[in-house]
């Protein structure tokens, strides 16, 4: 049986709980540094858009540009100066 998005909402609104309870009950030091930035990760997805938005600032295509970009607002990439 397919879970449904609510039931998706549920458990990661649960996950995030748990993950924040195993982070705080770390001493402090990495671990406990990693741990936090994994509750923070999870819990930015439970905002509406957020998957949508990690999923773009990710997106390795996404770096390349087209090389007329590049030149839009450089006066050294003018083919007229000669």
């Amino acid at each position: 049986m397919m879970a449904t998005k609510e039931e998706i909402s549920e458990s990661l609104s649960k996950l995030v709980g748990q993950a924040h309870s195993y982070a705080a009950s770390l001493d402090l030091g990495p671990e406990r540094i990693e741990a936090f930035e994994l509750y923070e990760a999870l819990r930015r997805l439970q905002r509406r858009g957020a998957a949508s938005e990690m999923l773009a600032a990710t997106n390795p295509l996404l770096a390349f540009s087209d090389d007329e970009d590049e030149c839009e607002d450089d006066d050294d990439c003018d083919e007229d100066d000669d």
